[in-house]
């Protein structure tokens, strides 16, 4: 028998706290797999500023598939209103263009510096850190944008410690950009970033008693 909380035909109703961050964390790890396929699509980038829209490693569809893992969730559980969950999910894509564009600049700007002046192994501490403070820099603005539009739909993610517990869960999270572009291998970082993320989202969205 299907769980309430997993009826397209029922309202609206949340499972129990522990089974909401379990069920959005598996929802997570499913978009952080389809989100890690390359991109189909060419290299887009805007000029003037210059902010880049779509890459190889970087795809376009990892916001959408994400924010729509969001937004789904959110018209499943929360609020059955079109027109909200559109906006969470067209804020998440922009949380996703804001992160990625961040961890691009904060990379740029660190590898650029003269930080650990010239001495030997100060260009690879550069790159560790720029590496290191890019993530978690863009890991904290994504998931702040997101969890600002989840609060659209949803009341309780407009709490303020809801919404700085999904930030720290994105920017710790996002710390995994260094070993998963050491490794060439953004799954590492799509994966768990997005698992975790999710499950921060759920957890705010819940009571300590749901």
């Amino acid at each position: 028998m299907t769980p309430a909380y997993l009826r397209l035909d029922a309202r609206p109703r949340m499972p129990s706290r522990g089974t909401a961050v379990l069920v959005m964390a598996a929802f997570g790890v499913v978009s952080g797999l389809i989100s890690s396929l390359p991109s189909p699509l060419p290299d887009i980038r805007l000029s003037d500023p210059d902010i880049l829209i779509n890459a190889h490693s970087v795809p376009l569809h990892a916001g959408l598939a994400f924010g729509g893992m969001v937004a789904g969730t959110l018209w499943l559980w929360v609020n059955r209103d079109p027109t909200k969950c559109l906006l969470v999910l067209a804020l998440t894509l922009v949380g996703w263009l804001a992160a990625v564009n961040t961890a691009n600049d904060v990379i740029n700007t660190v590898q650029g510096s003269t930080l650990f002046g010239t001495a030997e192994g100060a260009k690879a501490n550069r790159e560790m850190l720029a590496w290191l403070l890019g993530g978690m820099m863009a890991g904290a603005v994504g998931a702040g944008l997101i969890a600002f539009g989840a609060g659209i739909a949803a009341v309780p993610v407009r709490r303020i410690e809801a919404w700085i517990l999904i930030a720290f869960v994105g920017a710790l999270a996002g710390l995994l950009l260094y070993p998963a572009a050491l490794l060439d291998a953004i799954i590492l970082l799509f994966v768990p970033w997005q698992a975790a993320v999710g499950a921060a989202i759920a957890y705010g969205l819940t009571s300590p008693r749901a």
